[in-house]
């Protein structure tokens, strides 16, 4: 997340850690800005969720309040923030696993295009402008510096490892789909962000295919599972099942 080119790293010196004897038992943490956080204590310390609640509300709401995204089956959370006056709000987010042991990750390209990772060194451009086009934007790929350097800081991550992030490339040698995975070895998962075609190339199954080969990738990394914030088809079609969902709750200033 602190690699993501929408998070605001101005702000990370309002990340608070609370400790006892050196051992970390709560975070209070904005997501990209301002306006939406995250706060939790480890199990055995929930008297300090009073405090991190309330430094989280003075510290990380923005004009408009304060939104924090709960699971729906965390009643205990559900219970405590209703008690503070915060009210459900219409935003949501789906989580949805993947069991790698339980799926085919078995795919078939169109001649003429090649899949492979991606070569942080020298690709930072040509991702680039995947990007844009796969989402949708309109107008000139910007390519000014500010831009270029939060997709820098991006290929930066920490946990960045090229090996599970697959574009497919054209006869033209052209990026059209892309899917990163990132994975941490003392995890037993991946995370899937993004998965994403160029118009031109929709419905030629390739979004699949680099899907598919990430997948099986960070399977023989030793991870077991795959997760997505996402409710879409295209991931149900492959194989991922329902995990948790998630409801924003609001508190205005």
């Amino acid at each position: 997340m602190f690699y993501h080119p929408e998070f605001n790293r101005d702000l990370m010196d309002k990340i608070w850690l609370w400790y006892c004897n050196d051992e970390l038992v709560g975070i209070a943490t904005y997501d990209h800005y301002f306006g939406e956080a995250f706060f939790t204590t480890k199990p055995g310390f929930e008297e300090l969720e009073k405090d991190i609640l309330e430094y989280t509300i003075a510290t990380f709401s923005n004009e408009n309040g304060l939104g924090i995204a709960v699971n729906d089956n965390d009643t205990h959370t559900l219970d405590f923030l209703r008690s503070k006056k915060f009210v459900e709000n219409d935003l949501t987010e789906n989580i949805l696993e993947l069991t790698l042991e339980n799926v085919s990750l078995d795919y078939v390209i169109p001649e003429g295009v090649i899949l492979k990772n991606i070569d942080i060194e020298n690709d930072l451009y040509k991702l680039h402008h995947l990007l844009w086009k796969a989402f949708d934007n309109e107008g000139s790929v910007p390519t000014d510096e500010n831009t270029i350097s939060k997709q820098k800081r991006m290929l930066s991550a920490r946990n960045m490892n090229s090996f599970l992030h697959i574009v497919a490339e054209n006869e033209d040698g052209e990026y059209v789909a892309y899917c990163g995975l990132w994975y941490s070895q003392k995890t037993d998962y991946v995370y899937v962000e993004p998965v994403c075609t160029i118009p031109e190339y929709r419905q030629k199954g390739l979004g699949k295919a680099v899907l598919l080969e990430a997948l099986k990738r960070g399977r023989s990394l030793g991870a077991e599972k795959a997760y997505v914030i996402s409710d879409s088809s295209f991931y149900k079609s492959i194989g991922f099942q329902q995990h948790s969902h998630y409801t924003f709750y609001w508190h205005n200033i």
